[in-house]
């Protein structure tokens, strides 16, 4: 081997022992699974099950009695009232409800939910 191929073949075998002992490591590639949530996702998952799963899907954008959920911080606008998304405007469509929505109203939250609740709901619909 000469002295110009060994040192092109340096920094290759560098790179492979690199990639090689980052894996070893465990070092992220971003690759893998899903980490677990975050605790307020995770008791907002809890929230939403409990008290909006009936009315709404959380994996998709079809209605089911109310709007899917899938990527609704995503959207320019919020499915029934048509303002902007903002976790405002999405925290008073929950705390209102809808009135006057078909095929049935959607109820008001705001007395239902304590605010560390809502919080959470808030956080779980941000990761939809």
């Amino acid at each position: 081997m000469t002295t110009f191929t060994r040192k092109l073949a340096l920094p290759g075998a560098f790179s492979v022992a690199l990639l090689v002992s980052c894996a070893l490591a465990g070092v992220s590639t971003g690759k893998e699974g899903k980490s677990k949530p975050a605790p307020e996702v995770a008791k907002g998952e809890a929230v939403f099950k409990q008290n909006c799963e009936l009315c709404h899907y959380a994996d998709r954008i079809d209605k089911k009695l109310g709007p899917g959920l899938k990527g609704l911080f995503s959207l320019k606008e919020l499915p029934s009232s048509h303002k902007p998304i903002t976790e405002e405007n999405v925290r008073a469509q929950i705390e209102t409800g809808s009135p006057n929505a078909k095929p049935m109203p959607m109820p008001p939250f705001k007395d239902k939910l304590k605010p560390a609740e809502m919080d959470a709901l808030i956080a779980y619909l941000k990761t939809l």
